[in-house]
């Protein structure tokens, strides 16, 4: 029962954020970085475990008829198959909501066309708590950047909080659906020639957190 409770405690800070509690960002330096430690106590998740994404049905069929190859950009690995990778997350990687609502992934993923000769970069890379719960990113096209964060994909806190589970170390959320935002849609069409379908399936995320903190 203990790690059930856990569990959903955790399940319902990431879906709804309410333990957040954002810093105004006029504040002086000191006031700030204390706040960001009482924050940090609040709302921190894991000092250990993984994220795998995978990409759904329709976004696999978007890479092959539009010959897009996937990419990982290190910690993060690819699949073998090419449609999806893991990323880590833990005391070095993410572990924290910031003082935006996002969990932190060292990493990313690329798209290469290269007909085109298109090769964008996610980078940086977050898990977005709020105010729209989903995965943003950094946009890069050929070394250029593009935008510092964009919404790719988003999901819902019904979907996450239906998705939790408790695990032996700890908990999961299993294969959360996350759908193509508006902006995506607008960006794969402006850069590879045909876009994802806004609102269509993504892909999937299963993050698991191997210790959930008692404190």
């Amino acid at each position: 029962m203990r790690i059930l409770r856990k569990l959903a405690i955790a399940v319902t800070a990431l879906a709804l954020a309410t333990p957040v509690a954002l810093a105004p960002t006029a504040q002086a330096a000191a006031p700030v970085a204390q706040d960001a430690e009482q924050r940090a106590s609040r709302i921190y998740i894991s000092p250990w475990g993984s994220a795998k994404v995978r990409v759904s049905d329709s976004t696999k069929a978007w890479l092959i008829a539009n010959d897009v190859k996937l990419g990982a950009i290190p910690p993060f690995t690819l699949d073998p198959d090419g449609y999806g990778f893991d990323m880590p997350i833990g005391s070095t990687a993410g572990d924290h909501l910031d003082e935006q609502g996002r969990i932190f992934y060292p990493g990313g993923i690329t798209l290469n066309q290269e007909s085109s000769q298109t090769f964008m970069e996610l980078v940086p890379t977050w898990i977005r708590i709020m105010p729209q719960p989903g995965y943003s990113a950094g946009i890069k096209v050929n070394g250029q950047p593009l935008s510092e964060e964009t919404l790719i994909a988003y999901t819902t806190p019904a979907e996450v909080i239906a998705n939790g589970r408790p695990t032996l170390t700890g908990f999961t959320l299993d294969r959360v659906p996350f759908h193509v935002t508006s902006d995506s849609a607008a960006l794969t069409k402006a850069y590879f020639g045909d876009g994802l379908k806004a609102d269509s399936m993504f892909g999937t995320l299963t993050p698991r957190f191997d210790y959930v903190p008692t404190n």
